[in-house]
């Protein structure tokens, strides 16, 4: 009996017009293709957050007249680095979404160093908006508190939908920035847009990267064991959820439009290689299976 077939048997192949697959079966496929590429994405992530793991070292195991002034340090470093992290990482999600074959740590690079302006100015404004939002919940419903005005809510949902919009906002910001030659202005104005035309995909997207933070939590709440996971896998899941869930958008409304109005094909899509240049015909999923003959050798009787 074999356990292993031998790798010189031949099968039907694949067959390259079959039916595509389902959204929700191509989001599990693809991440598996990429596993690995998702898997050292996360790793550079996690490395490139070490001032904040550094300063948080320093805080806690040092008390001298030096720590304050080494953790600030630090936390400007990260503070810095953020915005360029994000848009290394989403140059390189994007690719993957696409399913492009591509070389990860070039591809980071590029997006890490071409996009360090716009990336630092969207996270500025980011964690303007998120500094925002943490003091709105301890400040107004101290003021409600006191004054007994229940108006005071009032600005504070405003915040908080504001809050919310800008969320929705970061699932197109980083990647138009990504993909297109767009000025920052643009962005932010064509990312606005996107969301009143998509939010059911924002919505998706924000329950899906909710549940992937609860799963850890729950995970690390049962083991301490799996925060070994935190450096190597879920922040580079959330992202590859955003992107494929959220670039289909991109598409459709900003990048098929702009070449269609050139007359191009979008260099994104699969070239279509017609029958006259064709040189060599996929027959997979058509051939027949051809079992391999025994190599074995009967006895000879001399």
């Amino acid at each position: 009996m074999k356990f292993f077939r031998s790798w010189e048997a031949t099968g039907r192949g694949i067959n390259p017009n079959a039916p595509k697959k389902t959204p929700f079966f191509r989001f599990w496929d693809v991440m598996w293709h990429n596993l690995g590429k998702l898997v050292t994405l996360n790793t550079i992530y996690t490395l490139l957050h070490a001032p904040l793991l550094l300063s948080l070292i320093i805080y806690i195991d040092t008390n001298n007249k030096f720590t304050n002034l080494m953790v600030l340090l630090l936390l400007v470093i990260q503070f810095i680095l953020e915005g360029p992290i994000m848009t290394g990482c989403t140059r390189v999600l994007r690719l993957i979404v696409l399913d492009k074959a591509f070389f990860l740590w070039e591809e980071f690079k590029k997006g890490f160093t071409s996009n360090f302006g716009s990336g630092l100015l969207y996270w500025t404004i980011d964690a303007f908006v998120i500094a925002s939002a943490v003091a709105g919940y301890y400040v107004y419903p101290k003021i409600a508190l006191e004054s007994g005005n229940n108006a005071i809510y009032i600005p504070y949902g405003i915040s908080l939908a504001v809050s919310l919009i800008l969320l929705f906002m970061n699932y197109y910001i980083m990647p138009l920035q990504a993909a297109t030659t767009l000025n920052k202005s643009s962005v932010l104005k064509n990312s606005f847009m996107l969301v009143g035309l998509s939010l059911k995909q924002c919505v998706i997207t924000t329950l899906g990267a909710a549940a992937m933070l609860g799963l850890m939590a729950l995970l690390i709440m049962l083991s301490s064991y799996f925060m070994f996971l935190l450096p190597f896998f879920p922040a580079a899941f959330i992202g590859y959820l955003v992107l494929f869930v959220n670039y289909p958008v991109i598409q459709r409304y900003v990048i098929n439009p702009y070449y269609e109005a050139k007359g191009e094909a979008n260099p994104e899509d699969e070239p279509v290689v017609s029958e006259e240049d064709r040189v060599f015909t996929d027959r997979g999923g058509y051939e027949e299976p051809k079992e391999q003959k025994s190599s074995k050798k009967g006895k000879t009787i001399s």
